[in-house]
């Protein structure tokens, strides 16, 4: 009975209530001791269709080209000057003199005084010098389908209770 009478309480105090009397239980007797007699208080509830953003889980998919990279190397040839030694072999003597040879002498070749040298000189030279470039090219393999999870908020109706 004490249960009753604080759930009574604490619908009192959350709701606005319409008062309905219990009737069959309680009558009007001068002072006669009857059931036990209250005035209940009932929330007044009714449903109603409430809209709501509500998270959704959704799956974007695409197609996607899958692509390869080719990659090769192609020589390429420029003519560049550089400097180079140009050389030439001469006959000359000790004493570092141009050797006018004498035909036909009677010097020993032991005895000749005339050797070979080799006489350089630094000079411009046109030369073809390969340049090696990298070439690469993209080549379409396939395509697939790549999908992605993702999280919506979408308007979504429902009863809710309305008090």
């Amino acid at each position: 009975m004490e249960g009753l009478f604080i759930l009574v309480c604490l619908l009192f105090r959350h709701s606005a209530a319409l008062m309905v009397m219990d009737e069959t239980s309680c009558a009007e007797v001068e002072e006669r001791i009857c059931g036990t007699c209250h005035t209940i208080y009932m929330e007044e509830c009714r449903m109603k269709m409430v809209e709501e953003m509500m998270p959704v889980k959704v799956s974007m998919c695409k197609n996607v080209t899958r692509f390869e990279r080719i990659c090769k190397i192609v020589m390429n040839y420029k003519m560049v000057e550089e400097k180079h030694p140009i050389c030439k072999m001469e006959m000359m003597e000790k004493s570092h003199t141009f050797c006018q040879e004498k035909v036909g002498s009677d010097l020993d070749r032991s005895e000749n005084p005339c050797k070979h040298v080799m006489k350089c000189e630094i000079g411009m030279k046109k030369m073809k010098k390969p340049h090696p470039k990298t070439v690469c090219e993209k080549i379409a393999i396939g395509e697939e389908e790549k999908c992605v999870d993702m999280v919506k908020l979408k308007k979504k109706k429902h009863k809710a209770k309305y008090c």
